[in-house]
This record gives structure tokens, C-alpha cells and sequence, in this order.
């Protein structure tokens, strides 16, 4: 099939799936207003592949399947393939402005970073079978996403919970698997979900250690979606809402086939809990691009809202814009950090002995995505958030379009609601579309996706104090505090 157009896409979705949200069943996604915004958007990036002005950046030649394909499925050999990724992934974010986490971008990292760790650490048979379903991601150009998180029904123990999902079958041509799996961001308008690892699984839990994908029509899989932020309001009031709300949804597995060519694990621990800790770094790079991207918008707009306030020309205003636009200029190198750390992990793992070692570098390996993505970009992105509602005050808090158009007021509108030298329409189109980015739900929900985009901070925070870099920083202040005083430390 090779690449597929926006059309293509849209009629993919027309596959008969159970999907439920706002108390209805819905029997085709495409036509239900919930989702109208959101796939017109990603129908956009599949036909950007194959526009001409977009094509050499978005698309690479796949010699297995003698066909164009997303670059974003490209297993990077050499540095000069991991730029093309970093290329394609800023511009599929830039494309949608930072907002959408979960794009089919993401998930096609994270299946590369999953085939990697599992020939790391040796699980080759399972890995063999991650290649295979990137093969045919790559020849069929589908639209991915993935359910990780079990149920939250007992938090105060990491121990799958009876509710997650798990094996209750075990077939000659493949397994039967039961249970629910939380907020799988996409799921509503992507075509198939990858059922991954969540917390490490022990001993006993050997049917709760399951990796799959399947396509989410699948008999028996119920998607039930939380309430849409796109309501309806149009692209003026909400632009957005209306245009990059990619949903989240549980995911019920009501005793679900599938089959053996579709399993990656079932039951291995070893390789269930191995499944993404020895990933090379595709995600993050991913990661960090959207992030950078995002940042880069939310800098912008609120640039565009002091301007439209006047309050670009205050110098108290001046210096709180200016720390964004650092905080991006830190983002890029972050960003092209995480691509030389890629490369770098890349180049080692086919070549252990390429590892720059000894004095003048590292003793430990740097994670500078993950690291980013953990530290750096929650806080910058709220920052900028923050600025944003600061140079637009109450201002944010405005009339809808229909007051502006509306042949009694609408006058009135135009004589009072206007900025310095700014029409009133353009100031409410500004500001309708700060009060979508600070103050909606869709705000809102953005705000926690940043907090635990990489999960529980607390936890992420807690690892990198026991990584080995944690051990590099100690044994250089012990060694100062050895220097000269003969005293050996402990």
C-alpha cells in the first residue's frame, strides 16, 4: 500500500468499531462532530507526505517494501539518518503546533526504542517479532497509539491490579486476553493499539505480562471515551479545542483474540520488564521535538498577545518574554542533544568499541532526552503558560465571535473591544485563542499531560538519583574532598 492519503486515512476509520463517549454509541467516528477537528488535522499530516514541498522531509524510501514511508519509521544506521528523523519530527510538530502528544509519530519511536531493548538484552525471538509489526506499519501507513497504564482501582500498590488486563487463554494460533487498560490518548481515531508494559511485573503475575497489538475494531474491545473539549464552538472561539483535542479513552478488553502474529510477550517476565528500559532513544528525540515545538508556539503567541494588549512596549512585560525565548533557545540545543545522544547509543551498540571513553569524557552515559523531557520541558512549558496568562490579564475573558457578528452589537464590538492600531476582531481572535491555550478544558488537560508526560515525576526523579551518573557526581566531590588529606572515602 505504501503511503496513504488523508482520505485513505479517514475511510480506515469507517471499520465498525465500538466506540462510546458522551452516553452514546457511536457507529462511525468520522461523522460523529467530537472528532471532526481532530482528524481533519491528522488527514492534513498524511496528505503532507505526499505534497512535494513536504515529501524529501517527511517520507524515506523503504528497500523492503520497494515504497516511500514515514520517515518517523526510519531505523536510524548512522548519524546522518537520525538528523532525517529529528528533521521529520520538527516538522510534523511544528505542523501541529506542539499540541498533540500522541501522534502517530510518537508511537512509531516508541516501537523502535522497543525493538531495541529487546535485542539489548538479548530477546531477540521477541524482537524479531517488533520488527515485524514496524514492517508492516511501514507498508500499510497506519495510524498508531498505545494503553499502558493498568486501572487505577489500588494505587497503593505497583502490583497489577485483578482488573488489568492479562491472559485468560493461551490457543494453538494465538491468546484470549481480558481486562481494561487507562487513557489511551488517540485511540479514538487511530486504527490499531499497542498494549504495553506499565510497572515491572514479579513472579506470579506471568499472565499480566503481556505485549500486543491489535487493530481496535477488534471483536470484543470496547472503547469508552472521556468527554470531548471540541464542542462544536468553531474554529474562531475554540482553535484549538477544535482542531488538536486527540482524545483519551479506557480501553475494555472483553475476552479479545489475539493472534500469534499480533503477540510481542506473553509471559516472559524477563522480557515484559525489558521492554523499554534499554531503549536506544527514539521517543525521546521525538519527544523533545514536539516539546521545542510547543514551547516555541506558546512563545509566540504570547509575543502576539503583548502586542496585541500593548504590552510588548513595557519593559516589565519585555523581560518576562525574553525569559521564553531563552528557555527556547535552551530547547534547541536540548533538542539537538537528544539527537546526539541517539546517535551516539546507536554507533556504541554496533560497535562497542566506538565508546568515547577516559579523561575529557563521560564516565557514565547521558540520558538527555528522558532528562529533558522529565525536568526541562514541564517546567518551561507551564513557565510560558504562565507568561501567557500574565501579558494577556483579564483580557483573556472575552465575547465569542457571535458577538461580533452580531448585527445589533456587533458595532459596538468594533468601537470598544479593540487593541492599539488592532481591529477588534483580531483581538478577540487572539484572545479567544489565549483562552484556549490557559484557561479551557482543553488547557487544562494540556497542563496535566505536561506533568506526567514521561509519568510520575516523583518516581522519574527518584531513578535518576539511583543511575549511574548519580554515582559519576559523587566520585568527583569525593575525590576534592580526598585531595591532599591522605583520608580514603568510605
Amino acid at each position: 500500500m505504501g503511503l496513504r492519503s488523508g482520505a485513505a486515512f479517514m475511510e480506515s476509520l469507517r471499520d465498525g468499531r465500538s466506540l462510546y463517549i458522551d452516553g452514546e454509541r457511536v457507529d462511525d467516528v468520522t461523522a460523529h462532530p467530537a472528532f471532526r477537528g481532530v482528524l481533519t488535522t491528522l488527514a492534513g499530516l498524511y496528505d503532507a507526505q505526499l505534497d512535494p514541498e513536504f515529501a524529501d522531509v517527511l517520507t524515506v524510501w523503504d528497500a523492503a517494501s520497494g515504497e516511500a514511508c514515514s520517515t518517523t519509521l526510519l531505523e536510524a544506521r548512522d548519524h546522518g539518518d537520525v538528523l532525517a528523523r529529528q528533521r521529520c519530527d520538527r516538522l510534523r510538530t511544528e505542523l501541529t503546533y506542539g499540541l498533540m502528544g500522541r501522534l502517530p509519530d510518537f508511537m512509531n519511536a516508541y516501537l523502535l526504542d522497543v525493538k531495541s531493548s529487546l535485542e539489548h538484552v538479548g530477546k531477540h525471538q521477541e524482537a524479531a517479532r517488533m520488527d515485524a509489526c514496524l514492517a508492516r506499519l511501514r507498508r500499510e501507513d497506519l495510524a498508531v497509539t498505545h494503553t499502558l497504564v493498568d486501572p487505577q482501582s489500588d494505587r497503593s500498590t505497583q502490583d497489577a491490579p485483578p482488573e488489568a488486563v492479562r491472559i485468560v487463554e493461551r490457543r494453538a494460533d494465538g491468546i484470549v486476553i481480558r481486562g481494561a487498560r487507562l487513557l489511551s490518548t488517540l485511540a479514538p481515531v487511530a486504527n490499531e493499539v499497542f498494549v504495553g508494559p506499565y510497572a515491572p511485573r514479579r513472579p506470579g503475575q506471568e499472565d499480566y505480562a503481556l505485549v500486543c497489538m491489535l487493530p481496535l475494531d477488534a471483536p470484543g474491545l470496547k472503547i469508552v471515551c472521556r468527554q470531548a473539549y471540541d464542542r462544536g464552538d468553531g474554529l474562531f472561539d475554540t482553535p484549538l479545542s477544535g482542531r488538536f483535542d486527540e482524545g483519551d479513552a479506557i480501553l475494555v478488553f472483553d475476552d479479545v483474540f489475539v493472534p500469534e502474529d499480533r503477540v510481542v510477550v506473553a509471559g516472559d517476565l524477563d522480557a515484559y520488564n525489558n521492554v523499554v528500559r534499554n531503549a536506544v532513544g527514539y521517543g525521546p528525540l521525538q519527544g523533545a521535538a514536539r516539546s521545542t515545538s510547543k514551547l516555541k508556539f506558546l512563545a509566540g503567541l504570547a509575543t502576539v498577545a503583548a502586542r496585541t494588549t500593548g504590552r510588548a512596549a513595557s519593559p516589565r512585560y519585555q523581560e518576562e518574554l525574553g525569559e521564553i525565548m531563552g528557555l527556547l533557545n535552551v530547547a534547541e540545543g536540548l533538542l539537538d542533544g537528544a539527537a546526539l545522544d541517539l546517535s551516539r547509543r546507536i554507533g556504541e551498540r554496533r560497535d562497542p568499541a566506538s565508546a568515547l571513553r577516559g579523561h575529557g569524557h563521560p564516565g557514565e552515559e547521558s540520558r538527555v532526552g528522558i532528562a529533558a523531557l522529565t525536568f526541562f520541558f514541564p517546567y518551561a512549558i507551564a513557565k510560558a503558560v504562565e507568561v501567557l496568562r500574565t501579558v494577556a490579564g483579564s483580557g483573556a475573558i472575552v465575547m465569542t465571535e457571535g458577538e461580533l457578528r452580531h448585527e445589533e452589537i456587533g458595532h459596538l464590538v468594533e468601537k470598544y473591544v479593540h487593541g492599539p492600531e488592532i481591529s477588534a476582531e483580531r483581538r478577540l481572535q487572539v484572545m479567544r485563542m489565549v483562552w484556549d491555550m490557559t484557561c479551557s478544558p482543553f488547557a487544562a488537560r494540556q497542563a496535566l499531560y505536561e506533568r506526567y508526560y514521561t509519568g510520575d515525576p516523583v518516581v522519574g526523579r527518584v531513578l535518576f538519583f539511583n543511575a549511574p551518573k548519580a554515582r559519576e557526581a559523587e566520585a568527583l566531590a569525593e575525590r576534592l574532598l580526598g585531595a591532599g588529606t591522605g583520608v580514603t572515602p568510605d
